[in-house]
């Protein structure tokens, strides 16, 4: 399952990384903090495919479809 799949309100882990990412955004996510069997939570889904809204500790981020596509979850 991917990260682009998680339903509003939703919790899960994150399994890992799709290892085809560009090296700057494979990179970028480890630094937000994107690791395998991190806990993250969905806060909101924009509509129309917009970007979704995640808790990763304690920040808040949101990523459009193309990157959450490329992060694999389990549901917690």
């Amino acid at each position: 399952m991917t990260l682009w799949e998680i339903k509003k309100k939703q919790t899960a882990l994150v399994d890992g990384l799709d290892p085809t990412l560009v090296p700057a955004v494979l990179q970028r996510l480890n630094e937000m903090g994107f690791a395998s069997g991190q806990g993250i939570k969905c806060l909101r889904r924009s509509p129309l495919r917009g970007p979704i809204v995640l808790q990763l500790g304690d920040c808040v981020y949101s990523l459009e479809q193309n990157i959450a596509n490329r992060i694999n979850i389990s549901l917690s």
